[in-house]
């Protein structure tokens, strides 16, 4: 049975590869990979994690790996060990020492 507090979220967990389009209401964590089109109100890319796809989302949390087309309409942060690639839009933006961020970035979207 699902809980109150999972309703609309979606976990991806370390080892798991799904391909697809993904829209997701409230939260989606990736420990795992997913490939293919990721909509959701927040986003969390654990470590271990790797979305390569298109990528929409209020706040985009990545501690892993994110690429190709990205979009957080409000935050995004890439932690020490987090890299985004490709082309990456938001409105305020936070990296953490160590983090990367490669190609096409366009802000205040």
């Amino acid at each position: 049975m699902v809980e109150n507090n999972q309703k609309g979220c979606l976990l991806i967990g370390e080892g798991v590869t799904v391909k697809g389009t993904f829209s997701v209401p409230d939260i989606v964590t990736v420990a795992g990979t997913l490939e293919g089109d990721l909509t959701a109100r927040e986003i969390i890319i654990e470590s271990t994690g790797f979305v390569k796809g298109k990528i929409e989302s209020e706040t985009l949390d990545v501690r892993g790996r994110a690429e190709e087309n990205i979009l957080a309409k409000k935050f995004i942060l890439i932690r020490n060990t987090g890299s985004v690639s490709g082309v990456v839009k938001y409105s305020e933006i936070e990296i953490e020492k160590g983090g990367h961020l490669h190609g096409d970035i366009q802000s205040n979207i």
